[in-house]
């Protein structure tokens, strides 16, 4: 038999359920009344300094088409309206950071809120290879198969407190869109990268930096194209010596019973001139090259002959079975 006290223990204990129910029940209820089940999208995906950026907001939630929506910038309302799903920003200097927020209120009881902070960054990217071109040539070196290019990330990330050190930052590198989780991690901003492929496949190489809590991120892609090594003939006079401003195309003249001097260059190898062997023909004759210099040939004619004679070199490289140049010309005698 259950006592008056039991009975209002049991009454007491009760109460207290319901009242923690209703507490918690309601406590859910304020929760759902206020969600963030909204994407906000950048284009460009990771903005520079200065740079208009288009902000647009997605949902599964609602139809965001027709609910009203309203857009804020840095805490001022900017734009208000059914459909207004995209705006423009323009990005501050690096280290100056942009609020996006974006409200709606569509027919239910859910009020939608979403916050993005843009932290604006920029990257370079340097590149150089290991091919080789003559010493008075002003252009850059290109990479050709069988070269290595060295690629240097340069990037210019803050949060407004100075910009990190590029040794603390991570980097993921990408090459035709695979991982290489060996030359990414935090400071590792450089790639080596054998250049394996013909000219028609180039590589495709991405490289993302970022800080250790991914708040600001940059990327850039970089596209090389891959070059065929070249082989130029100029005549080297005895006093003036190359003339390097007259390039040998199809033929070349020569008195008869006079000397000519050819000179070879070779641009985009991947290895030093003296590195390569040098093999000169006359007419499908081989001649043997100079032991000294044997990029030069020394072409003496008759007197009296007159006659068209095909030059022809062909240029390796004993390090890299894949380079292999070659080229003509006809020495016209008269």
């Amino acid at each position: 038999m259950i006592s008056v006290a039991s009975i209002k223990k049991i009454s007491a204990l009760s109460l207290c359920f319901v009242f923690f129910c209703g507490m918690y029940a309601n406590a859910q209820l304020n929760d759902a009344n206020s969600s963030t089940d909204i994407l906000l999208s950048l284009s460009p995906a990771y903005p520079g300094p200065h740079e208009q950026v288009r902000v647009s907001a997605q949902t599964y939630s609602f139809n965001i088409d027709t609910t009203p929506l309203t857009w804020y910038v840095n805490g001022k309302q900017i734009k208000s309206g059914k459909g207004l799903t995209e705006t423009i920003i323009t990005t501050g200097s690096i280290g100056t950071p942009t609020t996006i927020r974006v409200t709606a209120d569509p027919p239910s009881a859910t009020h939608y809120d979403k916050t993005l902070t843009i932290w604006p960054s920029d990257l370079d990217v340097l590149w150089y290879t290991n091919t080789h071109t003559p010493v008075w040539y002003r252009g850059k070196a290109l990479p050709v198969r069988g070269s290595t290019v060295t690629y240097v990330a340069l990037p210019l990330l803050s949060t407004g407190n100075g910009y990190y050190d590029p040794k603390n930052l991570l980097y993921e590198w990408r090459i035709d869109n695979t991982l290489q989780k060996n030359m990414s991690g935090r400071g590792k901003n450089t790639l080596s990268l054998p250049i394996t492929k013909s000219r028609n496949v180039p590589p495709q190489v991405l490289v993302r930096v970022y800080n250790e809590n991914s708040s600001v991120v940059q990327e850039k892609r970089i596209h090389i194209s891959v070059q065929e090594p070249k082989l130029l003939f100029y005549e080297l006079h005895a006093l003036r010596g190359p003339s390097y401003h007259k390039i040998i195309a199809d033929t070349h003249k020569v008195v008869s019973g006079g000397e000519t001097r050819i000179l070879a260059e070779p641009y985009y190898a991947s290895a030093k001139a003296s590195f390569l062997t040098y093999q000169w023909n006359i007419d499908s004759t081989d001649i043997a090259p100079d032991t000294q210099n044997p990029e030069i040939l020394s072409y003496v004619s008759e007197a009296g002959s007159s006659a068209q004679q095909r030059i022809t070199l062909e240029v390796t490289n004993p390090f890299n079975i894949l380079e292999h140049i070659q080229k003509s010309f006809r020495m016209h005698v008269e």
